[in-house]
């Protein structure tokens, strides 16, 4: 007597569609940061504790910096002073958020010089949506655009 069996199909034979994230950095000079009001050009504060070696700065409190992007996450990227600086980031027309760019570990010094600690993550929106959103660095008491990093899908 013969006898068969019948099995299912494993399930490693079946597809599955994984979506691969994708970094996308974007530096100050970058021409995807949109400048207006009066700031000071990147080439005047350059430092190797910034993301790619400069930040943008303002102290209008007309200007701003907008970046558009399309993803699903954004970060905002600073270095700290030992002094007190802050900037506000909005994302999609919300309120702005105050982003604090004070170094908590450097002895306070005056206003003025330059960066104690190397940029990092200072701010960031995840789980968004994956379509096109805006964010606008507006004064604090100085506006700094040092860079951006958002994640496509």
């Amino acid at each position: 007597m013969l006898l068969v069996l019948v099995l299912p199909l494993p399930l490693f034979l079946h597809a599955y569609v994984v979506d691969a994230l994708l970094n996308i950095s974007v530096d100050d000079v970058s021409p995807l940061i949109t400048y207006t009001g009066q700031w000071e050009p990147s080439a005047t504060h350059m430092s190797s504790l910034d993301f790619g070696g400069s930040h943008t700065l303002s102290s209008d409190p007309d200007a701003r910096a907008t970046f558009n992007f399309t993803g699903v996450a954004v970060y905002y990227l600073a270095p700290r002073w030992p002094y007190a600086v802050s900037t506000h980031l909005s994302l999609d027309g919300g309120p702005p958020a105050f982003v604090n760019l004070t170094d908590p570990f450097s002895s306070t010094t005056p206003p003025g010089g330059s960066e104690s600690a190397p940029f990092s993550v200072a701010w960031f929106a995840a789980d968004l949506a994956n379509t096109s959103h805006t964010v606008v660095a507006t004064m604090g008491n100085y506006i700094i655009v040092d860079g951006f990093m958002c994640v496509r899908v």
